[in-house]
């Protein structure tokens, strides 16, 4: 994670609705004291799909459905990150039908099932208050 960067990491955020129309949120040690979702580095060859996919049963154990992306953002060394990055956020509307979260601990400590309006009352960093504010504007949760 200190290597040297050479160029912007670009990474794909999963925000992951139950059937109850209720949201993943997730505590990160690369984000302390906020909410944010789960997700990870596009790998080389693999689509924004596919990273949805692979990053929430990675993170989560959720089977996952990736719907459609949300918007894309740039963060140019954002506050509030471990270490000093340049990332392009894509961030993913996607769905589960299992509410069974089975966290991978050494990336996430916490998580929480909440309503997207909900959410905004949460410690959120920017760019996932951003996303779901994007999401109720799309669609009224």
């Amino acid at each position: 994670m200190d290597k040297i960067q050479t160029h912007p990491e670009v990474a794909v955020g999963t925000f992951i609705l139950n059937k109850n129309g209720e949201l993943l949120l997730v505590e990160s040690y690369k984000w302390p004291g906020v909410y944010s979702c789960p997700g990870g580095k596009i790998e080389l060859g693999e689509s924004i799909a596919q990273t949805a996919v692979r990053e929430a049963k990675e993170e989560t154990g959720l089977d996952i459905k990736f719907r459609q992306v949300i918007n894309m953002q740039e963060a140019v060394y954002p506050k509030g990150f471990i270490v000093k990055r340049h990332f392009i956020f894509i961030d993913a509307l996607c769905t589960t039908k299992s509410m069974n979260v089975k966290l991978e601990k050494r990336e996430l400590q916490n998580y929480v099932w909440v309503r997207p309006k909900a959410a905004l009352k949460l410690k959120l960093n920017t760019y996932t208050r951003k996303a779901i504010n994007d999401i109720l504007k799309r669609k009224k949760l």
